[in-house]
C-alpha cells in the first residue's frame, strides 16, 4: 500500500508543531543559553519543515490517497507486527546483559533480513552502519552512554 505524501507530510508537520508547543513548557536552566526544550524544539522545527516539504511534494504528484501495489495477506501483517514486538522485547532484555554494540546490530540485521526477503548482505551492512551512527549520536553528540554489557570489562 502506498499513502500519498501530502497526508504523511501533514501528519509529520502536525507532530512537529505539537513538539514545538510542548518544548516551550520545558523549564529553563539558570545562566544557561540552552534549556531542556532546546533539543525537542530543534526536532519539532525540522519535523514541521520537512513535513511541509512532503505536503508540497504530495500535492504535485496528483496521486490517489491510497494505492495498492500488491495484495498483502493478513497473516503476513500480523507476523510483521509480532516480529517488531518480539525484537523490541529482545532488545530490552538482552541489552543490559550483552550491551548495545552486540545486541543492536544483530537484532537489526535479523529484522531487516527477514523483512527484506533474505537480502542478508544488505541487512548486515545497513544494521552495522545504522548501529554505529546511533552509538555515535548518543555517545558523542548527546553524551548519553549506551549500555556496553559484557564489553564494559573488555573496554575499561
Amino acid at each position: 500500500m502506498r499513502i500519498n505524501d501530502w497526508f504523511l507530510g501533514l501528519l509529520l508537520a502536525a507532530l512537529g508543531v505539537a513538539t514545538l508547543v510542548a518544548a516551550q513548557a520545558f523549564p529553563t536552566i539558570p545562566r544557561q543559553e540552552y534549556g531542556a526544550g532546546t533539543f525537542p524544539a530543534i526536532i519539532g522545527s525540522l519535523m514541521t519543515a520537512l513535513g511541509s516539504l512532503l505536503v508540497l511534494s504530495g500535492c504535485r504528484q496528483h496521486m490517489p490517497f491510497f494505492s495498492w501495489h500488491s495484495k498483502v495477506s493478513l497473516s503476513r501483517s500480523f507476523a510483521c507486527f509480532a516480529a517488531v514486538i518480539a525484537f523490541v522485547l529482545a532488545y530490552l532484555l538482552l541489552t543490559p546483559l550483552l550491551g548495545f554494540p552486540i545486541v543492536a546490530p544483530v537484532l537489526l540485521a535479523l529484522m531487516i533480513g527477514w523483512l527484506s526477503g533474505g537480502r542478508w548482505v544488505m541487512a548486515v551492512s545497513v544494521a552495522t552502519v545504522m548501529s554505529a551512527m546511533v552509538w555515535l549520536a548518543f555517545a558523542e553528540l548527546l553524551h548519553v552512554p549506551l549500555s556496553l554489557g559484557v564489553l564494559e570489562e573488555v573496554i575499561y
